[in-house]
């Protein structure tokens, strides 16, 4: 987008734009971030500049530079300096939460080591033995499906993509 005022969203997108920021809050993002990824998700170009996503959520430029920071660390958006300006809109990709799921295992393993350290402490073969273990064991079962979901994701996709032939008919 250039200079031009940001792009209006309807009644019912602000009412989503709420709605989804909740669902995200409820998760456990904080309520700003969940706000800008929810109203630049649902803008037409994917990408706004913080004038614009203060001027859409209506809230400082602070906020937006605190959830956009924020944002940009874990994945979820992207920077993109606007050509000829020194303006940056802020982009949002539609898989970029897919792949933040798919690829931040990191968690995964700090959960599954955690739970291998327990066993350290416990009585061998108690019921926080046991608990820890299948703890332990299921979060290491998901690390290993990571891979496998991923691409079982990718040929679902690719299956329901038209092809290039198609698209340009």
């Amino acid at each position: 987008m250039t200079d031009q005022a940001p792009e209006e969203l309807t009644a019912e997108q602000r009412a989503y734009v709420e709605e989804l920021a909740g669902v995200l809050t409820a998760s456990g993002i904080q309520r700003m971030p969940s706000r800008v990824y929810a109203a630049i998700l649902v803008n037409e170009s994917g990408s706004m500049t913080s004038a614009e996503l203060a001027a859409t959520l209506q809230v400082s430029a602070a906020a937006v530079s605190t959830a956009v920071r924020w944002l940009t660390q874990v994945g979820l958006v992207s920077r993109r300096t606007m050509p000829g300006s020194r303006r940056e809109q802020y982009v949002v990709d539609g898989d970029s939460l897919i792949q933040l799921i798919a690829h931040d295992t990191s968690a995964l393993n700090s959960w599954s080591t955690g739970f291998e350290r327990g066993l350290q402490v416990v009585q061998p073969g108690g019921a926080a033995a046991h608990r820890l273990t299948e703890l332990r064991e299921f979060f290491v079962f998901l690390l290993e499906e990571m891979d496998g979901v991923m691409r079982r994701w990718e040929e679902r996709k690719a299956q329901s993509r038209p092809s290039r032939s198609a698209r340009n008919r």
